[in-house]
């Protein structure tokens, strides 16, 4: 929906006003139609608007009636109305039509910092309490919209939707950690707030932070917890649950712009675009397909059958976008300046994608989150043991065989090492040069990985999977679906992470969810009158190019440029015989190292745009 910065300096920052604008232009991108500022002796804030709801009214900063209470806000909250109803019985008056904003400025009065927790939507917002002298930011459950900070002296922070405008600010240094550069090659990801950048972090979900004179505090008003008491037979939860996906649709297709849909040709995406496309039948599909030519077997990861399937079967308008062989290297540049810091997945695709959708739209939907709460990661929970029956426990063992045997004493040893990717603990003293290693001192993955195993409020073993990838993997494909997407002025709705949607999977039994063979149990049933039968029986993949064949064919003379002895020696962070060989095993087809080729490549490219590492070539 947009973009928001502000600092809060309480008198300390004469020129507060200049640097909130530098700020705010630095994410233009994130919302072209209007601007918005608002200051005081304390706090400046800024705002950028992407208009999608009450396109009238909705101008932010919005205040209440007597300018006491001030919000930017950056994303939707689907149950607005509701909401509004409440506080509107309760003798709060609204000023403008239907803007959901005017909701977070209302609810703040009512009910203080309770009022996060009863918000169905995607958020990030600030909240400026005159009155207390307080300032208050927070962020969705999941963390579906992005929200970065950093503290200044005297209690004061900047903060901002992007860490560009950290930066833009002048009030915070652009430095670099090596322990979380470590982290991304260990864990090819950022966890619990940690940013590249030394004094940039990330709010993290489903909490807030308050902030007054001499005071900071923090508070989490939802956590993942797992009360799998609700047992029903498959027939009676298949038909709540699709009354459940349907409300979610059509809360959030609610828009005064059209809406959107990817169609990858998985049964996310295909049963969002169908129930949407019931509900609308203006939704218009987007799906990427890949040039196959010389891919030989990496020609499975294209999904074009299934999309098209999909597309005949509900006589829905579609678009293609045919992504060429060499797109890696004249995308990765915009790709990585979009993203701010490497993340994981080959992201450039999606970024290519979303700049196809904004050329018609300004709000999209997406089938991410749904792996991680219905039970959609069957290769995950077949490497933990679990009780289970004879049968179940026969079927998950003759699945696990390729990833060989779990360890009968640890249900989590063959997990930890999936989680450990792609360079492995084992592997970092061969892999980092010693003077790395010395400034990224602190960092350990295994002890990393073993925190996020270990803080799950369950024991049950498959419980522990999935916290773990609500804490850790899904928030890393948020920020990058929110930053891909945003870079080009297009907002991307999640309706699998509706609260109702979540709320309902974490109380289901797990045997409505996965029984270590088969994933989505619940989902598939659910939905399957929605998707053709092709896609009802058709099984996990991930989206992705064939980017293992690619690289070994047109894109391998400029990966051996990137990643060049010079380029390698010059960073001082990897061994570049490390790399070579990485790289030799690769395009020898001895190994598939796309994972570990793509984190290096990007974290290349990151080093040039913001001069770490010996900065640009």
């Amino acid at each position: 929906m947009c973009g928001i910065s502000g600092i809060l300096h309480f008198g300390s920052c004469s020129d507060a006003e200049l640097r909130i604008r530098r700020m705010t232009s630095s994410i233009e991108h994130r919302g072209p139609d209007d601007s918005g500022y608002y200051s005081s002796p304390d706090v400046v804030l800024g705002f950028r608007r992407l208009s999608i709801v009450d396109l009238a009214t909705g101008h932010q900063p919005m205040r209440n009636e007597d300018g006491t209470v001030w919000v930017i806000f950056n994303g939707e909250i689907y149950n607005h109305r509701e909401l509004r109803k409440e506080l509107e019985a309760a003798g709060h008056r609204f000023m403008t039509d239907h803007s959901d904003t005017e909701v977070l400025v209302h609810g703040w009065e009512q009910w203080a910092t309770n009022l996060f927790s009863r918000l169905n939507g995607m958020f990030a917002c600030a909240i400026w309490d005159e009155k207390q002298g307080e300032l208050v930011v927070a962020r969705d459950r999941y963390g579906i919209k992005p929200l970065y900070l950093s503290n200044l002296p005297g209690g004061g922070v900047v903060f901002g939707s992007e860490v560009r405008c950290l930066h833009s600010s002048g009030l915070v240094q652009k430095a670099f950690d090596a322990s979380a550069t470590l982290e991304y090659f260990t864990l090819m990801n950022n966890w619990n707030g940690r940013t590249p950048f030394r004094d940039a972090r990330l709010l993290q979900p489903g909490t807030f932070e308050r902030f007054a004179r001499g005071r900071h505090s923090r508070g989490t008003y939802w956590s993942a917890s797992y009360n799998r008491v609700y047992s029903p037979s498959l027939s009676q939860a298949s038909g709540e649950f699709a009354e459940i996906v349907q409300a979610a649709l059509r809360r959030q297709l609610a828009a005064d712009v059209p809406v959107m849909t990817y169609l990858s040709g998985g049964i996310d995406s295909s049963a969002i675009t169908s129930a949407a496309h019931q509900i609308d039948h203006n939704v218009r599909a987007y799906s990427c397909i890949f040039d196959l030519e010389n891919v030989g077997a990496d020609s499975f990861v294209d999904e074009r059958d299934f999309s098209r399937a999909v597309a005949k079967s509900l006589d829905i308008e579609r678009i293609e976008l045919t992504v060429p062989q060499d797109a890696l290297a004249t995308n990765l540049d915009s790709t990585v300046a979009a993203l701010e810091y490497p993340r994981m997945g080959m992201a450039y695709v999606n970024y290519l994608i979303a700049r196809r959708v904004a050329q018609d739209a300004k709000v999209v939907m997406s089938g991410t989150g749904g792996d991680e709460v219905t039970g959609g990661y069957v290769g995950r929970y077949a490497i933990v043991s679990r009780p289970a029956s004879l049968m179940l426990r026969a079927a998950r063992w003759l699945r696990s065989v390729r990833y060989r045997r779990p360890s009968p004493t640890d249900p989590f040893a063959l997990y930890r090492a999936n989680l450990n990717v792609p360079v492995s603990a084992q592997q970092i003293g061969d892999a980092f040069t010693p003077e790395f290693l010395r400034a990224a001192a602190g960092f350990d993955p295994v002890a990393a990985i073993n925190d996020a195993i270990n803080a799950a409020p369950s024991r049950d073993p498959w419980d522990v999977v999935m916290h773990v990838d609500f804490t850790t993997y899904l928030p890393g494909l948020l920020v990058l679906e929110d930053k891909l997407s945003m870079a080009h002025s297009l907002e991307a709705r999640v309706p699998l992470l509706d609260n109702e949607v979540v709320d309902y999977l974490l109380n289901v039994d797990w045997k409505l969810l996965s029984d270590g063979v088969t994933g989505k149990i619940l989902f598939r049933e659910a939905v399957r009158p929605l998707v053709p039968e092709v896609i009802y029986r058709k099984p996990k993949m991930g989206f992705g190019p064939p980017d293992a064949s690619w690289y070994r064919g047109i894109l391998r003379p400029w990966i051996e440029e990137q990643l060049s002895e010079s380029r390698i020696k010059r960073r001082g962070v990897l061994q570049h015989a490390f790399v070579r060989r990485i790289l030799d095993e690769h395009f020898s087809e001895k190994a598939n190292h796309v994972a570990l080729i793509w984190s290096l490549l990007s974290f290349e490219a990151w080093c040039r745009q913001h001069g770490a590492y010996g900065g640009p070539v």
